[in-house]
């Protein structure tokens, strides 16, 4: 519970932490009210419901992504690039603990985030009268939001702790969503098994309905993988 303690109070220590959680969530509302444009481009365009406005807001949105890879890298990324994890790792030695309780406060800092910010585009269009019914319900949009978010947070954790360059871990899940995209259009139709072992990919194909069992188990091992390979190297370097 101590390095639960720590990582909070670091956490919210961090200037960094409240302006890129700020920005996630004006930009989630913003987003949300540019959404309603689009049916003014077609008069035959329905209003678009709801749902659909605060999922779009959030889910493949390139801000976003960098906003939310920016909490992931903060874990270590800050204590690398000062040099305080040595001083982290001498007040708690156990550095399996340490690795739980960054991974831990990631993930609570990231959904409470992104849930403030889908609760923000949410409000934003019932105050400007801009909803409507239909689309995924919410149940469907939440979980869909929380992994989408969750995957980039710890993609962004996993690179910034095995490369140990927060720079790279804020720009390196962007790169691989854009690496992905064009990996696929280019080799897509040769090679039709390639989308199904890319992670981001597959979490696409999962929120689809698409092989869900295969597309969730090929999200996870990439996900635990890197996780994995994280906390090894944590454990085996030097500070």
């Amino acid at each position: 519970m101590e390095i639960l303690a720590f990582e909070y109070r670091r956490a919210k220590s961090i200037r960094t932490t409240w302006i890129t959680s700020l920005f996630v969530i004006l930009a989630a509302a913003a987003f949300a009210y540019l959404g309603t444009f689009a049916d003014d481009f077609d008069e035959g365009l329905d209003r678009i419901p709801t749902t659909d406005l605060v999922a779009g807001a959030l889910l493949g949105n390139p801000i976003v992504i960098v906003l939310i890879a920016s909490l992931g890298a903060m874990a270590f990324g800050h204590e690398y690039r000062y040099g305080t994890i040595r001083l982290t790792l001498t007040a708690f030695p156990g550095r399996v603990g340490v690795f739980f309780g960054k991974l831990f406060t990631t993930v609570a800092l990231t959904l409470f985030v992104v849930a403030l910010a889908a609760v923000a585009g949410y409000a934003l269009l019932v105050l400007l009268g801009e909803t409507a019914s239909g689309g995924p319900s919410w149940a469907t949009v939440a979980w869909q939001v929380a992994v989408f978010t969750l995957t980039y947070a710890l993609l962004a954790f996993s690179l910034t702790l095995i490369t140990r360059n927060h720079p790279l871990g804020i720009i390196g899940p962007l790169i691989l969503f854009l690496l992905e995209q064009a990996v696929i259009g280019l080799l897509g139709a040769r090679l039709e098994w390639l989308p199904s072992v890319l992670p981001l990919a597959s979490m696409q194909s999962w929120f689809s309905g698409v092989d869900v069992a295969l597309s969730a188990g090929v999200w996870a091992a990439w996900m635990v993988g890197l996780l994995l390979v994280g906390l090894v190297l944590l454990r085996r370097r030097d500070a």
